[in-house]
């Protein structure tokens, strides 16, 4: 049986396939990016991940992309992860301290 193909934004990944995400690519998508033309004749760049249920193609800025190297856009998405932890890490310890108190 073939898995259904999905094609989805980077920034619009649910957080688990944001993890997957991650997981998928843990040391970045330097080399693993595929381009193809969109129906508006537009180059886009994305990358391919797969779950049990679906392959997905994870479109990335086709913008960032026109002055972005794949490192570059690597090191952008590796930034905007690590600032969403960071979040979610200060979010946490507000609320241990509630509990201290």
């Amino acid at each position: 049986m073939d898995k259904p193909k999905v094609v989805t934004d980077y920034q619009k990944l649910t957080p688990e396939l944001m993890e997957l995400f991650n997981e998928t690519f843990p040391q970045g998508i330097v080399g693993q990016t595929i381009r193809f033309p969109n129906a508006k004749g537009e180059i886009i760049t994305a990358v391919r991940m797969e779950t049990e249920e679906r392959i997905y193609l994870v479109k990335l800025s086709a913008r960032a992309k026109e002055i972005l190297s794949d490192e570059d856009l690597d090191d952008l998405i590796r930034t905007n992860s690590a600032d969403d932890s960071e979040a979610d890490s200060v979010s946490e310890d507000a609320d241990d301290s509630d509990e201290e108190d």
